[in-house]
C-alpha cells in the first residue's frame, strides 16, 4: 500500500514542480525566498529548523522527517505582492540624455504566486525519506523603459527550481539525523537601455584614426539626442548541493534543530542581444577620412533602421548563491501553548561582483556588489484554540546583504522587519488546511549608483520605499 502511495506522491510532486520554475519577488534578504510554507509564515518562520510538523521539513530540517509518522503529502501557494517605487532626489542624466519629468520608474514590484511541493513517508524502523520541489531564490523587478534609470536596469528576472531528495535516521528518542542531496537550476534575463551618444563619443575617442573627430563628439551628439539602444542578457544554468541536519529532543516538551544548505556554484550562459538606433553624421564632411560609413565609428553598426551597433552574441555569467544555516528551538507550555525561536545565517558575501563576459574573453559588463554576511532572527507562538484549530504569530528581523555604497535599482535590497499571523484547521484526521498572513516593513533603501561609468549611465540619486505582503496557504494530506 505505502509503494503505490509513493509512486503517486512522486508523481504529484513532480508533476507539481513544473509550476515552481517562476520568478518570485525576493521577500528575505538579497534574492532568497523564505515563504517555502505557509506553516511556517504564520511565525515568521520561528522555530522553522525544529518544528518538524509536516512535510515541508524537507526544506528547513531534514531531520524533521523521523517525526513524519505516515505518508504525507504537502502542497503550498504563497502570494507575493511587492510595491516598490523611486524616489528622485538629485539624478543627473547621462551623456547626450535626459532626465524623464516623473520618470521615476513607477511600481517595480508585482504580484507573483510562488508554489511548493513536499511528500514524506517513513520507509524503514528508524529511516524516513522525502522528495520537494521548490524555489528558494528568484527576483523580478522591473521598471518603466523610459525613466531615469533606464541604463542601471529595466527588467530583472530570475527563475530557480530546486528538487530535494532527503532521509533520515532517528538514532534513538533524543538524536535524529537528516541528509538531502538538491539539484537546482537557474535562469536569468536582464535588461537595459543603451546609451548610443556615449558609446559613439567612447568610439571615437578610442579609435587613433578618427583622433582628428574628437571635437566633433559634441556637434554629433547634438544631431543625435537621446540616441538609445537595448541590451538583453539572458542564461541558465544548473547546479548540485546538498543539505544536513540533527533534530535534539532532549524532554518531550523540546526540540532544538541546526541544518545547513549548502552554496549553489553556476557558471551561467546564454547570450546577450543588443539594439541599436539610427545615427546621424550630416554635419560632418563625408570626404573626412574614417567616416565613410557609420560602422567605422562603431564596429558593426550598418546604417539603417535595424542597425545593430554591438555585436550580440554569446556570454557566460559566475554567480555563486549562498550557503545558510539555521538554530530553531521549539519548546511546549502545557497542552495548549508552543513558544519558537530560531537564528539563521545567510553567507551573501558570495556575491562580490557580477561580470558579464564574452565567450572570447572581452568583458561586456561589470557591477561591483561586495555583499555581506546576513543574520535572521525570529521568535514565534502556537495557541491550540481547539482540538482542530491552532494559531499562530511571529514577529522577525531580516538584515539585507546589500550596503549603501553598491546598492542597484536591479535589487534595492535593505532590512525589514516580518509581523505574521496564521492558523491551522484540520479539517479532519486525513486533512489540515494551514492559512498565514505576513507584512513586511522594510527600510528606505538609498540609490547613489552611477554603474562606475557617469558619463555612460548618469547618476541614480534618491530613496526605494518598499512594502510587501505575503498570504499562504497550504493543504496537508495524509495517507
Amino acid at each position: 500500500m505505502r509503494a503505490i502511495n509513493l509512486q503517486r506522491a512522486v508523481r504529484i510532486v513532480l508533476l507539481a514542480g513544473v509550476g515552481v520554475l517562476s520568478a518570485g519577488q525576493a521577500s528575505a534578504s538579497g534574492f532568497a525566498l523564505a515563504e517555502q510554507n505557509s506553516s511556517g509564515l504564520g511565525n515568521a518562520y520561528a522555530g522553522a529548523a525544529a518544528v518538524a510538523e509536516d512535510a515541508s521539513t524537507i526544506f528547513f530540517n531534514s531531520a524533521g522527517l523521523s517525526r513524519i509518522s505516515r505518508p504525507s503529502l504537502v502542497v503550498n501557494l504563497s502570494g507575493i505582492n511587492i510595491d516598490s517605487k523611486f524616489h528622485d532626489s538629485g539624478s543627473v542624466a547621462a551623456l547626450g540624455q535626459s532626465l524623464p519629468p516623473g520618470g521615476t520608474g513607477g511600481n517595480a514590484g508585482d504580484f507573483t504566486v510562488l508554489p511548493s511541493v513536499y511528500f514524506a513517508m517513513p520507509v524503514a524502523p528508524g529511516f524516513s525519506a522525502g522528495l520537494s520541489v521548490n524555489a528558494p531564490f528568484g527576483l523580478k523587478t522591473e521598471y518603466d523603459s523610459s525613466w531615469m534609470g533606464r541604463y542601471q536596469a529595466i527588467k530583472s528576472d530570475v527563475k530557480t527550481t530546486n528538487i530535494n531528495l532527503a532521509v533520515a535516521y532517528q538514532l534513538n528518542k533524543m538524536i535524529s539525523l537528516g541528509a538531502g542531496v538538491d539539484y537546482q537550476t537557474i535562469n536569468a534575463t536582464l535588461t537595459s537601455a543603451v546609451n548610443y551618444d556615449a558609446v559613439i563619443a567612447g568610439a571615437i575617442q578610442a579609435n587613433p584614426l578618427l583622433s582628428g573627430l574628437v571635437s566633433s563628439i559634441p556637434t554629433i551628439i547634438s544631431l543625435n539626442p537621446g540616441l538609445q539602444g537595448a541590451s538583453k542578457v539572458k542564461g541558465d544554468d544548473s547546479a548540485p548541493g546538498f543539505d544536513v541536519g540533527l533534530l535534539l529532543t532532549p524532554t518531550e516538551q523540546t526540540r532544538i534543530g541546526l541544518s545547513y544548505r549548502s552554496a549553489f556554484k553556476y557558471k551561467i550562459t546564454g547570450n546577450t542581444t543588443i539594439t541599436a538606433p539610427d545615427l546621424t553624421l550630416n554635419p560632418l564632411n563625408p570626404s573626412t577620412p574614417g567616416l565613410s560609413t557609420v560602422s567605422t565609428i562603431i564596429p558593426g553598426a550598418k546604417a539603417s533602421s535595424n542597425a545593430n551597433g554591438l555585436a550580440d552574441g554569446p556570454i557566460t555569467l559566475n554567480l555563486k548563491l549562498p550557503a545558510s544555516a539555521r538554530l530553531a528551538i521549539v519548546q511546549e507550555m502545557g497542552n495548549k501553548l508552543e513558544l519558537l525561536g530560531e537564528v539563521s545565517w545567510t553567507q551573501w558575501s558570495s556575491v562580490q561582483k557580477l561580470e558579464i563576459v564574452r565567450t572570447n574573453g572581452v568583458l561586456l559588463s561589470k557591477t561591483g556588489e561586495k555583499w555581506q554576511n546576513t543574520m535572521r532572527y525570529a521568535v514565534g507562538a502556537n495557541y491550540k484554540l481547539m482540538d482542530t484549530l491552532k494559531l499562530r504569530a511571529g514577529i522577525a528581523f531580516d538584515e539585507s546583504p546589500v550596503p549603501d555604497s553598491t546598492r542597484t535599482p536591479r535589487l534595492p535590497d535593505a532590512d525589514r522587519t516580518w509581523l505574521s499571523a496564521g492558523g491551522k484547521f484540520d479539517i479532519n484526521k486525513n486533512v489540515a488546511l494551514d492559512f498565514a498572513y505576513a507584512h513586511l516593513f522594510v527600510k528606505d533603501a538609498k540609490l547613489n549608483q552611477d554603474n562606475t561609468n557617469a558619463v555612460a549611465y548618469g547618476l541614480l540619486a534618491g530613496k526605494q520605499k518598499t512594502s510587501i505582503d505575503i498570504l499562504g496557504v497550504q493543504a496537508t494530506v495524509g495517507f
